[in-house]
């Protein structure tokens, strides 16, 4: 289920991204689901030294029937010193096991 895009940003700027799950080529219904969203230096980055976003904090389901929710990064999260790409990995839980559903690099522009 889980699939990779990579996304552009500008470093030590606030940032906002539309987002929209599938599963089967069809929109994953978010109804009933929790998302979580870590954002880390790389993918080997253990998860426990990212930045863990949930819904209401920094996530915002807009459309659940249609998969859609929005990332809002705050600036301090993407202040790196030069241009250069950090990972991130949504999650979907339905009861107790997160499942991987989206990840990729975040890739940021020095300004």
């Amino acid at each position: 289920m889980s699939l990779r895009l990579d996304l552009s940003g500008v470093a030590g700027f606030d940032q906002q991204f539309p987002l929209a799950l599938t599963y089967a080529g069809l929109p994953l219904d978010l109804s009933g689901y929790t998302l979580t969203l870590i954002l880390k230096a790389a993918a080997v980055t253990p998860d426990a030294l990212g930045t863990v976003y949930g819904e209401g904090t920094g996530l915002t389901v807009t459309d659940a029937s249609g998969g859609e929710f929005t990332w809002d990064v705050p600036a301090a999260d993407t202040a790196i010193s030069a241009p250069g790409a950090l990972w991130y990995r949504v999650d979907v839980t339905a009861l107790a096991d997160p499942a991987p559903a989206l990840s990729g690099a975040l890739w940021l522009a020095a300004v």
